[in-house]
């Protein structure tokens, strides 16, 4: 059975797109089929992934207008072991037609049935804000990974994000999160150390080992419209997400 994951965070800026598609790239590299899924308006994840592929079926399809489930054949091969789902500018006004339906929660998760079994693992990314496209989003998923930004406002997000998880878990029973990914860290800066140390103390056992660091080659990889694995593979930003993902695996595992 395929593992569903959300990446998600309210606050914007935290490489939280960049980290799905690096992450998923990584997962592939072990020989995992994965699908990535794009539920952000700003289309970010698409634009990173897709380049000059084209694509005629999109999330904001699903919101809109479809109700059959998605089909394999209508996804994005990005890699051997990569698909995409892409989104494009139709999925702002998403949130205008999910009011009306009486499904609108769970608009994400029936698209997606009939094509979960076929993959390891589907990372859906989503907005950095807690509207009803991250609720679909959460509702989809069977846990949630958190990149976030060393500074002290990260905390006041993480705690607004677990509640909003608790809140969910009447509709989505399984839900919780997986893990707290420390990205674009800078070990020079004091600050990112004291942040951290605070995470590990404020959500003990859920802050992942894998640092993330700040990286100009990471920089470079997105505006190449690559991942990091294919920019620059001998890099420690390659290794790093190596180890992500190794370290996803297994707290999937337990």
């Amino acid at each position: 059975m395929g593992r569903v994951l959300s990446t998600a965070n309210q606050k914007g800026g935290v490489g939280k797109t960049t980290a799905t598609f690096n992450l998923g790239t990584a997962l592939s590299a072990y020989n995992l089929k994965v699908l990535l899924v794009d539920n952000d308006p700003q289309c970010n994840l698409t634009s990173y992934a897709t380049s000059n592929l084209e694509f005629s079926t999109t999330t904001d399809d699903f919101y809109i207008t479809r109700r059959k489930p998605l089909q394999l054949d209508e996804l994005v091969q990005v890699e051997s072991h990569l698909w995409l789902l892409p989104a494009d500018e139709g999925l702002v006004g998403a949130e205008h037609y999910l009011s009306s339906r009486s499904d609108r929660e769970y608009v994400l998760k029936n698209a997606l049935n009939a094509i979960v079994n076929e993959f390891d693992f589907i990372l859906i990314d989503n907005p950095p804000a807690l509207n009803m496209l991250t609720v679909n989003g959460l509702i989809a998923c069977e846990s949630v990974i958190v990149p976030v930004q060393l500074e002290f406002f990260s905390l006041e997000g993480i705690v607004f994000l677990q509640r909003t998880v608790s809140s969910l878990q009447q509709k989505n029973p399984g839900l919780k999160i997986l893990g707290i990914v420390p990205n674009m860290f800078n070990e020079r800066r004091r600050l990112n150390w004291e942040v951290l140390e605070a995470l590990k103390k404020e959500f003990k056992g859920l802050i992942f080992e894998t640092k993330i660091h700040d990286s100009v080659k990471i920089a470079e990889s997105t505006g190449h419209g690559e991942s990091i694995l294919k920019y620059a593979p001998q890099s420690r930003s390659t290794k790093e997400y190596l180890s992500l993902a190794k370290e996803v695996l297994s707290h999937v595992e337990d």
